[in-house]
């Protein structure tokens, strides 16, 4: 498949005309609300000007549009189809239920990610933890990668007692690792099993907003791997990301997101 294929460039930009206009909004209108120059939102639409990530989310907030309206029908993937290439190794997670498979979709569709990954590879079939991690440095892959694995494992025995859910995605994860965890490494995770993990070294280790919001996504996938989110992990999910420094309006996102699609899958 083409990178023209994976990204539909013409169709988007048919998409948000379609959406300015069903918002009722003129391009003079849009451009005064969001304080762009005269004829910004005209090239835009005409591709004559490359549209940017960032503009593009303010055009859909400004249109009460989310970003799975921006596709044509058929473009914006499935809640449940496909889902172990959205997100690779993590999204073997499907073994559980259809609201967590649209839980793993979500991922896509947070903002900050969104941000860092770009319009155009939002579309790719690459997973987003490749995406993210193709984004730093040797070091910081490993660094972050090896943060992940301990925050997971720490996880698994927040409510002591590690279910076999938990262990199949645990384990998942580690096959698929990017790094080739040396004796001192395997000794350090294992350690992250028997006391309560919360990490050093922050900015070394989590050099980027996005990679703050991919691990408390992870987190609270792993927690939900069995179909319930006790008080004993979500009190560690929060202490991570006080921790980790992960902003309050970041964390009641993803929270939100998450309670969202716990109830779904309850009801």
């Amino acid at each position: 498949m083409s990178k023209e294929d994976r990204f539909p460039e013409a169709e988007i930009l048919e998409r948000l005309t379609l959406l300015r206009k069903k918002a009722g909004l003129t391009q003079k209108t849009v451009e005064h609300k969001l304080d762009w120059r005269q004829g910004t939102l005209y090239d835009y639409e005409k591709a004559r000007l490359k549209i940017s990530l960032e503009a593009t989310w303010s055009l859909l907030k400004l249109y009460g549009a989310n970003w799975q309206e921006l596709f044509p029908e058929g473009q914006s993937p499935a809640p449940t189809d496909g889902v172990g290439v959205w997100m690779g190794p993590m999204v073997q997670l499907g073994l559980v239920f259809p609201a967590m498979q649209d839980m793993i979709q979500a991922i896509r569709r947070d903002p900050i990610i969104a941000a860092e990954i770009g319009l155009e590879e939002m579309t790719s079939a690459t997973p987003v933890l490749q995406l993210l991690l193709e984004r730093l440095t040797e070091t910081q892959r490993r660094d972050y990668f090896l943060e992940l694995c301990r925050y997971v494992n720490s996880l698994m025995t927040a409510d002591h007692r590690i279910r076999i859910e938990e262990k199949q995605a645990r384990d998942i994860l580690l096959a698929h690792a990017p790094i080739v965890l040396d004796e001192r490494e395997k000794a350090s995770l294992l350690r992250a099993f028997e006391s309560r993990y919360l990490g050093k070294g922050l900015e070394r280790k989590f050099p980027k907003e996005a990679q703050k919001h991919l691990l408390l996504w992870i987190l609270y996938i792993m927690a939900l791997s069995d179909g319930e989110l006790n008080h004993h992990e979500e009190a560690y999910i929060e202490a991570v990301a006080e921790n980790i420094e992960l902003k309050k309006s970041s964390l009641h996102f993803i929270q939100g997101q998450v309670l969202s699609f716990h109830r779904k899958d309850r009801s």
